[in-house]
């Protein structure tokens, strides 16, 4: 997995890029390593939506924070070049991964400053997981934790190896309850390494988020590791950010993801030991419902002993632990699911947990359900899949706002809805039938409030298009489904501001294809 690094600064004036150095490269490789260019996150002008609500001061405050001093990383060093993620739970605590070869002997440790100031200090211990799969040669997983950040603010990290800068990066520390206004985008199925994800991963960074949400299918085919290091970590922490490569976001900006049945579905260690890395590639809350290894309501392993126990060793606490999870961001909620058909949602347990993370989120202004499977959609593929349909009720109760789905990999919304399911439970083909009410009154411009959840699909990530003849036939629609785009892929764009939410879904050519509001 060779990768040409360039070197490139761009003023932090213009809001567009920081000069920052995030090197990578693959084992066994010794490519020249220069500095490369890194998303900048949050420092925006809202395009299509009006002016940044933050004042004209504070931006300018921020334009004018000093560049990062470039750092260059030597070759071979990184597997996969350090990214940031949510860590566990909801305190303000970061967590940086990264990967290198195996069985070198590294000290390494990480510093963080103020944003432009330049006065580091070392931060919370590194710790390593081992990830040792038969067709790779010895990796280690390193984990570092970053404390004490000012919420919402922008701050520098390093990676310091014998005492010696290997990296360097500018991200913004997590927006806590009193922030009233952020951006995030959704999309999901997209690790295919496709022309059109990197456009799409491409205009991503161009929104600037403070975080991105992949609602599944995170890599194809197989949920194997080996497919990160090819169709995800070159394309959405790449070295650069434009059309043809992706974008430099995971350095600076969080990923969080629902598992897809292309993540955790395939069981086989004999077929693909490197399987179900969804485990240990990401470091994600693990509040969820208390699950065993193995028991129901987990994806299960069989085969290579050998695999199974380097997968667990690689995972630590995360399997099966990570599969659903909640998490808080600024003034919203998010309810994060696994939808796959090993996961019965009607069982106590499970729908207990869900109630009470709704029910403990009333604060929360806005909350948002996000998993694989969506339960109203009008497309001919996956028309059976609707398990999730037994959930809707509490959706309804606890005042959800929007569910964002995957899995149909197109762009669809339906009117604000409500459901109620004719049997307790899905057939054996997984259908769930009932009757819907819709709230037609809701037009998500004029009229903008709505009691009823609204229902998202959005799996145009880079994965092939499904059912394009029915995009401009309406009436081969289902009566729920208000907007339908199959011709292009694309991404939902979100911001918040107070009791305004305003989505526009943009295509890879950046072009607006759905715009629609939700105000309380």
């Amino acid at each position: 997995m060779n990768r040409t690094r360039d070197a490139v600064c761009v003023s932090l004036f213009l809001l567009i890029l920081a000069p920052l150095s995030l090197g990578s490269g693959c084992a066994g490789t010794s490519p020249a390593v220069n500095p490369p260019q890194m998303q900048t996150p949050s420092l925006r002008q809202r395009p299509g939506v009006g002016s940044d609500p933050r004042t004209a001061a504070n931006r300018a405050t921020e334009a004018a924070i000093a560049s990062l001093t470039p750092v260059t990383s030597p070759a071979g060093l990184f597997t996969v070049s350090p990214y940031v993620q949510w860590g566990e739970g909801n305190s303000d605590a970061i967590s940086v991964l990264w990967q290198s070869p195996g069985e070198v002997k590294r000290n390494w440790s990480i510093e963080q400053s103020v944003a432009g100031s330049g006065k580091w200090t070392k931060s919370g211990a590194v710790t390593s997981r081992p990830l040792r799969l038969s067709d790779f040669a010895p990796q280690d997983i390193w984990t570092a934790n970053l404390t004490g950040l000012v919420p919402g603010a922008l701050f520098d990290y390093r990676i310091i190896m014998d005492g010696k800068p290997v990296f360097a990066a500018r991200a913004r520390a997590k927006k806590n309850a009193s922030a009233t206004e952020e951006r995030f985008v959704v999309f999901g199925d997209c690790g295919t390494s496709s022309k059109e994800q990197k456009e799409i991963a491409f205009q991503a960074s161009k929104e600037k988020p403070d975080f991105v949400f992949i609602t599944g299918d995170i890599v194809y085919d197989r949920g194997r590791y080996s497919e990160y290091l090819k169709n995800f970590f070159p394309i959405y922490n790449a070295e650069g950010n434009s059309a043809s490569e992706g974008a430099s976001l995971m350095r600076s900006t969080f990923i969080l993801a629902a598992a897809g049945n292309h993540d955790l579905s395939y069981k086989s260690m004999d077929k693909w030991p490197d399987g179900l890395a969804y485990f240990y590639v990401w470091d994600l809350p693990q509040n969820g419902p208390a699950l065993l290894p193995g028991a129901k309501n987990t994806p299960r392993m069989s085969g290579d002993q050998s695999a199974e126990k380097a997968m667990i060793a690689a995972s630590g606490s995360a399997y099966p632990q990570m599969a659903n999870y909640s998490f808080s961001y600024g003034n919203t909620h998010w309810t994060v699911l696994d939808s796959n058909y090993y996961t019965d949602w009607t069982d106590p347990m499970l729908h207990n947990w869900v109630e009470k993370d709704l029910a403990g989120a009333q604060n929360a202004t806005w909350r948002f359900v996000a998993f694989h499977h969506p339960p109203f959609h009008s497309s001919n593929k996956h028309k059976e899949d609707q398990w999730m349909r037994v959930l809707t009720p509490l959706f309804e109760k606890y005042g959800v706002s929007v569910v964002w789905c995957g899995h149909v990999h197109n762009y669809q919304r339906s009117y604000p809805l409500r459901f109620i399911a004719s049997e307790a439970k899905p057939d054996k083909d997984g259908r769930v039938a009932g009757t819907w009410t819709l709230d037609k009154a809701y037009d998500g411009d004029k009229v903008t409030k709505t009691s009823s959840p609204i229902y998202i699909v959005t799996g145009g990530g880079g994965a092939s298009l499904y059912d394009r003849n029915l995009n401009d036939s309406p009436e081969k629609w289902q009566s729920f489904t208000v907007k339908y785009e199959a011709k292009v892929r694309s991404m939902s764009s979100v911001d918040i501001n107070g009791k305004t939410l305003t989505v526009r879904q943009i295509g890879e050519d950046g072009k607006e294809l759905d715009r629609w509001q939700i105000t309380k």
